[in-house]
């Protein structure tokens, strides 16, 4: 291995991260640090952090050259699926599935509501002759769609 080893303790590791002791202990915990024993491999865990590569394994994707390498990439993968765990247990993240759901859900409230409009105003906006009352009728409607669009949205859960 080209590079140095560079090991350090959870504290100099915060440190190193400008996080609270508490943050990196709450990562140690849940296994996402690259650990060397009680010490803190910085390289591999920044990596796993920064989700960068670590630098222990080729550019092409050809698998690495020692077993030391190849033991360390399955560390630092295992360390990310982990912090990918750990984040999703803290409501950080959430499935791209759910989100494309709930936006699909978003727009067919949406569209029925804004379709809607046309025949509810009908009626009303042919009874005004001035500009300025359309317009009122027009700006009233908007603002009950959109909190009614709102109100739809935020207690469908």
């Amino acid at each position: 291995m080209s590079e140095s080893l560079i090991l350090m303790t959870q504290a100099q590791y915060a440190r190193h991260r400008n996080k609270s002791p508490q943050y990196i202990g709450k990562l140690y915990k849940a296994g996402i640090l690259v650990m060397r024993g009680r010490l803190v491999d910085v390289a591999a865990s920044d990596a796993v952090l920064d989700d960068k590569p670590s630098g222990k394994t080729t550019m092409d994707g050809q698998p690495p050259a020692s077993y030391a390498q190849a033991r360390l990439a399955d560390m630092v993968f295992r360390a990310k699926l982990r912090r990918l765990e750990f984040e999703t247990r803290q409501g950080k993240l959430i499935e791209a599935a759910i989100v494309k759901e709930r936006w699909a859900a978003i727009l067919l409230v949406l569209k029925k509501r804004v379709l809607a409009v046309p025949d509810k105003l009908a009626p009303e906006v042919t009874a005004l002759t001035d500009e300025r009352q359309v317009r009122d009728a027009l700006k009233r409607e908007m603002h009950a769609l959109l909190k009614a669009v709102h109100s739809d949205i935020q207690y469908a859960r």
